[in-house]
């Protein structure tokens, strides 16, 4: 079989609700790497966000971050692409949200900073087991190197300036209490169709798994989208399969063994 490229959401996808990959998960992405497919994690997550997972992230061969900014490769570490916020759209919307008192992250690479801190905030450093810095001025900012930005609180009114204020930033709810803020254009399928080039492997040998709407794109673009049983019905709605297991049961061993496993499955692709 021709290698295929495998794309997974992480959170909600191949991750259970602890934020981990089951057992049965990483033998199953194994078992596609040691056949020749390339399995790459597409994520809203941050370079700092990945610290909870540990070292599994390198059961992927690549990491393709906030929702298709940046690429990854986990053999060395090597950034192959990095699309940064434009400076001037980062400077509006940290000054508005710190003349609001509105609760907006600043990230880029393992730099992450708020303006205010808050209980969910409290609870997702614990989780995480690394904690932002603060921030109380546009100065102490990095804003001409910023990779992107999250909105936990205050989602509506943040988003609602940038649509006004036509800010060229692309706003997506990626979970129920958490909205990533990047760069105009930037999806996961424009970083997965990069990568895909990279690598010589046609738009018909992707497959794209994911359970929200950051992963809407990807999944309607891949030569076959998948929604794990958990998705939203939007996200099933798109999809060419929907896998028999949710997040918590090895929703991603469902997709590995029914496409790239089993004795003529690669047919489909």
């Amino acid at each position: 079989m021709k290698p295929c490229l495998l794309a997974l959401d992480l959170d909600g996808t191949a991750c259970n609700d602890q934020s981990r990959l089951g057992e049965k998960t990483k033998q199953a992405l194994l078992a596609a790497r040691s056949r020749g497919h390339v399995v790459v994690f597409a994520s809203g997550r941050r370079d700092i966000d990945m610290v909870s997972m540990g070292d599994s992230h390198r059961c992927a061969d690549y990491l393709v971050l906030n929702n298709g900014g940046k690429l990854i490769r986990t053999s060395d570490g090597a950034v192959l692409f990095n699309e940064l916020i434009d400076a001037g759209a980062a400077c509006s919307l940290i000054t508005h949200c710190l003349e609001h008192n509105y609760l907006l992250h600043v990230v880029s690479g393992m730099y992450w900073a708020v303006n205010r801190w808050d209980e969910g905030l409290q609870k997702y450093v614990e989780e995480l087991g690394a904690a932002p810095v603060m921030y109380h001025s546009l100065d102490e900012v990095p804003f001409d190197h910023v990779e992107g930005f999250m909105a936990t609180a205050d989602m509506g009114p943040i988003c609602r300036f940038i649509d006004e204020q036509e800010l060229p930033l692309l706003h997506v709810h990626s979970e129920p209490t958490c909205t990533d803020i990047m760069r105009e254009g930037i999806t996961k399928w424009r970083g997965l169709s990069r990568l895909a080039k990279l690598l010589d492997i046609p738009r018909e040998r992707v497959i794209a798994a994911g359970d929200y709407n950051n992963d809407l794109d990807m999944i309607r673009r891949a030569g076959i989208g998948v929604a794990v049983q958990n998705a939203l019905p939007v996200v099933k709605a798109v999809a060419d399969y929907v896998t028999p297991h949710d997040n918590n049961h090895d929703a991603v061993a469902d997709i590995v063994e029914h496409f790239l496993l089993e004795p003529g499955c690669g047919n489909a692709l």
